[in-house]
């Protein structure tokens, strides 16, 4: 029989992976380099998305919609009539 921590173990890891796998999909459909800022963004999403049930499938397809390119998961960046 196997410890209660190692259960919980094993069950981060499957969330993790599902997380990670997910961004690193976004990044590859739209072949932009890792950034971390991004990433960030993404993952929020991806936490979010799983703790709401869902899927890996579900996850990345959502992500990949939802951030169509690198501008979609700056939600703050400035406008270029404010960066002139």
């Amino acid at each position: 029989m196997s410890k209660p921590h190692e259960d919980n173990c094993e069950v981060l890891q499957d969330e993790e992976a599902i997380i990670v796998n997910a961004v690193l999909m976004w990044f590859q459909f739209y072949e932009v380099p890792f950034e971390e800022r991004a990433a960030d963004v993404l993952c929020e999403r991806a936490i979010l998305l799983y703790s709401e049930g869902r899927g890996q499938r579900y996850i990345n397809d959502h992500l990949i919609q939802t951030y169509s390119g690198a501008m979609a998961t700056r939600a703050n960046a400035p406008s270029s009539s404010l960066s002139h």
